[in-house]
């Protein structure tokens, strides 16, 4: 543990010094400063694990020092009167001592610090792991897209990007990738587990049996008072004119104008 000293009384620092070299915990005194200008010089290049700070100093309030570096290092303020309390705890304090000091005091007062590190680590670990979920989670909750669709052909396997695909055709119990060029390829998955794998912008699910993508409409006309007929290119062949109901048409004449 590094530890800084700012006391500008002799004695009172030598009697500290004693105190934390003969402490049980492994405490190394890497600073003494008299004052608020060699504090500010000494904090403004260098660092340590914790301060002893004398409040009364020769030019000044010690506060002067906190207030003016902002320092984010857990502090033990000292001092031989109690009145300056309340007003060190809006710093980084984590004990107030009274001199005259004494081993039990100061042990107590070491320990104070120990607990605190402790905790402070965990409550760091602890919202590491939330950032990290919260880096996480959108990737988790959030569906993949897909960009490439791996299908046969014979003893060959061919990578198709999502941009040359027409429309995804389900027929008894099957799954059928049309491409933009007119061919034609068994894909193994289903329309509901495929659905959330492509771009919402690209592809729409017209019905149970289609889903399709803006290059794939040669037309669209009305059926009826309240579905639409779709001809898709390359044409699927026979099976009945492609409808969408009346729930999905305000859903996909959103989707046309995106």
């Amino acid at each position: 543990m590094k530890v800084v000293i700012i006391e500008d009384e002799d004695l009172a620092a030598e009697s500290l010094e004693s105190l934390l070299l003969k402490s049980k915990y492994e405490i190394t005194i890497v600073a003494r400063l008299e004052n608020i200008k060699q504090a500010k010089e000494w904090f403004t290049n260098n660092s340590c694990d914790l301060i002893f700070s004398d409040i009364s100093l020769g030019d000044g309030e010690s506060f002067e020092i906190f207030n003016a570096l902002n320092i984010q290092i857990p502090i033990i303020f000292t001092t031989a009167f109690d009145h300056f309390a309340v007003q060190s705890f809006q710093f980084f304090a984590i004990d107030y001592l009274l001199k005259p000091y004494n081993k039990q005091k100061l042990d107590k007062a070491l320990e104070k610090y120990i607990n605190f590190v402790g905790s402070k680590k965990e409550s760091d670990h602890v919202e590491n792991l939330l950032e990290r979920l919260k880096t996480t989670l959108p990737d988790l909750q959030t569906p993949q897209i897909q960009n490439r669709f791996l299908v046969s052909q014979g003893e060959e396997l061919i990578s198709i990007k999502s941009e040359e695909i027409a429309y995804f055709m389900a027929e008894n119990k099957s799954l059928f990738l049309f491409t933009r060029d007119n061919q034609v390829y068994l894909y193994d998955s289903t329309i509901l587990n495929l659905e959330d794998k492509l771009a919402p912008k690209e592809f729409f699910k017209i019905n149970r049996k289609f889903i399709i993508s803006h290059n794939a409409i040669k037309s669209i006309v009305k059926y009826s008072q309240n579905r639409l007929k779709i001809e898709l290119s390359p044409s699927p062949g026979s099976g009945g004119p492609i409808l969408i109901s009346s729930m999905t048409i305000n859903a996909f004449k959103e989707w046309l104008n995106h």
